[in-house]
């Protein structure tokens, strides 16, 4: 506090003294210390330069007792423990801070407007707390195959030196997909009133993704799929029609001639499906098309195979 009292001595005017209580701590909300940032019912003549944003600094008795002789401060020291630390509250450079302007010089360099930009920011440099810093960028190197990129950023304070910042990161494509809103379970329909649209990075898409509603309303999931998650095409097929162990009307058509049997399915098929089905009685089994729900038809030219012990079990009715 040596530069306070230095001011201090410099700027004292005779006035009446006025009465004062010592402040045991201030945060300081400026860059320069003042009378008033000392003893409360002082007025806010200014002393001396602030700490730098993040320091602190303690006045003591004796250079208390000084201040308030000089300003003519109604105020007496109790003792040598008297004293009050004055704090400037500091914080570190934000992604808030730095993304608007470097988006903009990223976007000058090639970079496509709706990137994401992966950016670790250093956080040993503090500024001012109560207000935004002055940004400059010089040196940027873009690389738009890779999407690194580096720049050198000069960021100002009130009352404090520049700061220096290399800083380096990259740019990451967007696109913008439709996935569920909720978690979706194995087996369920997906509904339009399922999805949501929203942004995620290129990267993060494994395989081939739904990239419109169209692909998936409809559509059954062979694998469940968290919400916010993109789905993948292969997760995806038709609704099964015929569970495992339906009973079903077989019909098999051959030139003048039309045979109807009963069957029970073997494995579970959607609409259009080719699935193993069982005759209940001779338990043979032959490959049929599921046509609608409980009814399939027996593909030409299927092999019949005799069925194992346990291969099915029959649900609904028997007969």
């Amino acid at each position: 506090m040596t530069r306070i009292l230095l001011l201090a001595t410099a700027m004292v005017a005779v006035q009446p003294a006025m009465a004062a209580t010592l402040k045991p701590y201030t945060a300081l909300s400026s860059a320069t210390v003042r009378l008033c940032d000392l003893f409360d019912g002082a007025d806010e003549r200014p002393l001396g330069p602030s700490p730098a944003p993040g320091a602190r600094v303690a006045v003591e008795a004796a250079q208390l007792g000084a201040i308030a002789r000089m300003f003519h401060v109604d105020w007496r020291s109790s003792g040598p423990g008297d004293r009050t630390v004055l704090e400037r509250p500091g914080r570190a450079l934000s992604r808030e801070d730095v993304l608007a302007p470097l988006r903009a010089l990223l976007v000058a360099e090639g970079a496509a407007a709706d990137s994401d930009i992966e950016l670790p920011l250093p956080t040993t440099a503090l500024f001012p707390a109560g207000s935004p810093p002055g940004l400059d960028f010089t040196s940027t190197s873009f690389d738009s195959a890779s999407g690194r990129f580096t720049t050198l950023l000069q960021a100002t304070g009130e009352g404090m030196a520049p700061v220096q910042l290399r800083l380096s990161g990259r740019v990451l494509a967007m696109v913008e997909v439709p996935v569920p809103r909720r978690a979706l379970m194995l087996g369920d329909v997906v509904r339009t009133e399922d999805l949501q649209w929203t942004r995620l990075r290129a990267g993060v898409l494994r395989g081939e993704a739904v990239r419109q509603p169209v692909q998936a309303v409809g559509q059954a999931l062979r694998h469940a799929v968290a919400a916010g998650q993109p789905i993948l095409l292969a997760d995806l097929g038709r609704p099964v029609m015929v569970p495992k162990g339906t009973p079903l009307v077989l019909q098999l058509e051959a030139p003048g001639l039309q045979v109807t049997a009963q069957g029970v399915a073997v494995e579970a098929g959607a609409l259009g499906e080719r699935i193993r089905v069982m005759n209940p009685y001779s338990r043979v089994v032959l490959e049929a098309e599921i046509t609608a729900p409980g009814q399939a038809r027996v593909v030409a030219g299927a092999v019949p195979v005799a069925a194992t012990p346990g291969q099915v079990a029959l649900r609904g009715a028997g007969g």
